[in-house]
């Protein structure tokens, strides 16, 4: 059984490999408008993905009226984000994007 944690209506797994319980798998819906949410910007340590999403934050706060934006950083690109930071993003944002560099 794969290791899951459930926040705030999200549920997250570990992606380890491990099989997942068997069953329907639901998205939760969406936001709706982003206007006044917090917005969460998850960088994966690897070249230049800060800088990305830095911009890219800019950029939506700006367009979609965004009450905040928050950056978050893996620690290791080749290992999951520690539990310590999803918790953080949980508690602290209302809609999250992952990012990648090189």
């Amino acid at each position: 059984m794969a290791e899951t944690v459930t926040v705030r209506g999200m549920r997250l797994v570990n992606p380890r490999g491990t099989d997942l319980a068997p069953g329907e798998f639901h998205l939760n819906p969406r936001v709706g408008s982003l206007s006044g949410r917090r917005l969460g910007l998850l960088e994966n340590s690897k070249a230049n993905s800060d800088k990305v999403l830095h911009e890219l934050g800019e950029l939506l706060k700006e367009k979609y009226d965004l009450a905040e934006v928050r950056y978050f950083s893996k620690h290791n690109a080749s290992l999951p984000t520690k539990p310590e930071v999803i918790q953080d993003i949980l508690n602290q944002v209302d809609v999250l994007i992952t990012g990648i560099g090189d």
